[in-house]
């Protein structure tokens, strides 16, 4: 019996969001801490490691916005939830070579995972100016461009499900004649949802699935976008629907497996709903400047152009690589359309590139 199934067991029974907290960031048992992740021979692969023309593209974001802006001589770049540090890495590397932006800038980095920011100190040793921080509200001065790439689907989230027409919260027990654990679905009062009622119509819906702390996060990124004429762009998987999914899974070597058995050792990931963002963005009347597929934004900001360019000093096989990773990226049948890029600013910014 590990650490987990010993606090279930001597719990009874757990909600699914403390399972998979746990189960992901435990510094002695979590995914996240102790896990290889972030390779092609790793359990998942995300756009930066594809190609590092993915984080090209966002340099030409960030550095627009800043002329947009009117070119501050100052500015903080904050990402969330980094990784190992790659895309960051590629940014940072990007915008040294684009010429036209010389302003200072600062890259704040905001990791959970502790082991995670030991390897982006490791992996951005060469870099000046990056400061970890466990508080983003710590971020005070400076216009801030705030970017992530799948962090709201890392999040622990609570699930809950209507049988007949009673409401039920996905949970976790151990089952002591089988010795494992199982999930159990512990009944609630059906006015215990109403609290998420601004998010879903709880009388369509036959699943909820709700990110905790998504609400504290989205709050503070909304005082750091006011406060300093920022802006915010994340790229996701998700939906955008009224109606709840069951979209809960483990993934482990670039496939879904059963979370239940192999809880330790894979990645516990949900479809964000993005209706539960642009809510409660609209809330701190942060503006949405829109939602578009990862294909559109990557058109819009000159993938299909910069690779151009690329090819012509490149050997045929190179050429070839950089075709494929591309057609990874923008392909409606690949990434193209299951990633999302969402972006918020202050009520009165008019930016929109990459999303009109």
């Amino acid at each position: 019996m590990n650490l987990l199934e010993k606090l279930i067991y001597k719990k009874k029974v757990i909600t699914l969001d403390k399972f998979i907290d746990i189960a992901l960031y435990n510094k002695q048992l979590g995914y996240y801490q102790t896990k290889k992740i972030f390779s092609r021979d790793g359990d998942f692969i995300t756009s930066p490691l594809i190609s590092s023309i993915f984080s090209e593209m966002i340099s030409i974001w960030i550095v627009s916005y800043w002329i947009y802006l009117k070119k501050p001589k100052q500015i903080n770049i904050l990402e969330l939830g980094p990784g190992n540090g790659l895309m960051i890495n590629q940014i940072i590397n990007s915008l040294k070579k684009i010429k036209t932006f010389d302003a200072k800038f600062t890259i704040y980095l905001h990791e959970k995972s502790e082991s995670l920011v030991k390897v982006q100190k490791k992996n951005l040793n060469i870099f000046k100016n990056i400061i970890w921080t466990k508080n983003i509200n710590e971020i005070k001065q400076y216009p801030t461009i705030i970017i992530a790439n799948e962090f709201f689907d890392a999040f622990p989230i609570k699930q809950f499900f209507k049988i007949n027409t009673k409401w039920h919260e996905q949970c976790i027990s151990f089952k002591n004649n089988i010795k494992r654990i199982i999930y159990y679905k512990n009944k609630i009062n059906n006015n215990y949802l109403k609290k998420y009622s601004k998010f879903f119509n709880i009388n369509k819906s036959r699943v909820i699935e709700y990110p905790v702390k998504i609400e504290n996060y989205i709050n503070s990124i909304s005082k750091i976008l006011k406060k300093n004429n920022g802006v915010f762009l994340t790229f996701d998987y998700g939906y955008s629907d009224s109606i709840g999914k069951n979209t809960l899974r483990a993934i482990k070597k670039h496939k879904i497996v059963n979370l239940l058995k192999e809880y330790t050792d894979c990645d516990i990931t949900f479809d964000v709903n993005f209706n539960i963002l642009k809510n409660i963005f609209k809330k701190n009347n942060i503006r949405h400047i829109g939602t578009v597929s990862q294909n559109f934004f990557l058109q819009k900001l000159g993938i299909m152009e910069r690779a151009t360019q690329i090819i012509k000093k490149q050997n045929v096989n190179d050429s070839k690589d950089l075709i494929l990773s591309i057609n990874k990226l923008i392909n409606p049948k690949e990434m193209g359309s299951t990633f999302q890029a969402l972006a918020f600013c202050n009520k009165d910014c008019k930016f929109n590139l990459g999303f009109i």
